[in-house]
């Protein structure tokens, strides 16, 4: 496989969350909403579904031993069985992997003693002891802030609780994505109308905890982009150097997501000639023979001029 293709499927895949295009994205809050059961275990089976498969996500079952039970009817200790499927697909399916631990969010098939993963692959996420008990304990404070009766309270635990997610990197998304959709191009597929996000206005408080976030962050991911948008000021100089010095340390591992940094830096500093040498990538056809290395020369020229 030529690397250009390569390198087209892994933009499909750099951050995980695409794995459910072109489906709504679903962060933790939604999850927590609309899922039966939430689960917590180790995936100790893959097997082959050796029943007629009817969906397009049944070809196989993981068998999950569950840890810890945080919402739902799910018998605490046992193993629940889960459809999914390993191929890789447009929507993409939940992903299960033998060995591995997984905070499932789950609803029970109908007439079957078997469950399907909410949302797709929005729904089934790996991670370690210390990032579980980050999600455990949002999950927790969420299922008590949705009990709240008074709107506009409920709505002010609400923004807090996106800042708390978006403090950890674990579930930076998770919060980031409901403060600033816009910020993740994966809202373009987002069209329903009980969005959260533009429903408050965050204050002074919460930008300055926000911006103090920000600049503690060592590498820079894509998903810390949505924190500018949340923090910036006109003319932030602060935020601009800070985007700058880490392109310019590390600007190879933008490879994707270096449009959308470098969009950030030249609209921040108002100069044409970055803007020009965007457009120059932007219009670069991504089959062409030549495109990795004719963007890797548009990224090299534009941290020079930095």
């Amino acid at each position: 496989m030529k690397l250009r293709f390569f390198y087209l499927f892994a933009f499909l895949l750099f951050c995980h969350h695409v794995l459910a295009y072109p489906i709504a994205p679903r962060p933790l809050r939604n999850l927590i909403i609309e899922s039966e059961n939430i689960v917590y275990g180790k995936v100790t089976a893959v097997k082959e579904n050796k029943e007629p498969v009817q969906g397009w996500a049944e070809s196989h079952i993981a068998v999950i031993t569950i840890y810890e039970v945080l919402q739902g009817k799910i018998h605490h200790k046992g193993n629940v069985e889960v459809y999914f499927s390993p191929e890789f697909s447009c929507p993409m399916p939940a992903h299960y992997e033998k060995g591995e631990t997984v905070l499932a969010f789950l609803d029970k098939e109908k007439g079957k003693n078997i469950y399907s993963t909410h949302a797709l692959s929005y729904g089934a996420k790996p991670i370690n002891g210390k990032e579980y008990s980050h999600y455990r304990n949002r999950i927790l404070e969420m299922k008590t802030i949705l009990e709240i009766k008074d709107e506009e309270e409920k709505r002010n635990k609400t923004v807090d609780w996106l800042i708390l997610c978006a403090s950890e990197e674990s579930t930076r998304w998770e919060g980031l994505y409901e403060l600033s959709p816009e910020s993740d191009f994966m809202s373009f597929y987002d069209d329903r109308k009980e969005t959260f996000s533009r429903n408050f206005k965050l204050n002074d408080d919460q930008v300055q905890k926000l911006r103090h976030l920000f600049f503690k962050i060592n590498k820079f991911e894509y998903t810390d982009l949505g924190l500018v948008d949340l923090i910036v000021k006109e003319d932030d100089l602060e935020v601009l150097n800070f985007l700058t010095m880490h392109f310019k340390k590390a600007e190879k591992d933008f490879f994707w997501s270096g449009n959308f940094l470098m969009k950030k830096i030249a609209d921040l500093s108002k100069r044409d000639d970055l803007k020009m040498i965007i457009k120059k990538k932007d219009e670069m056809d991504m089959l062409d023979e030549n495109y990795e290395k004719k963007s890797a020369d548009y990224m090299r020229e534009f941290a020079q001029k930095l």
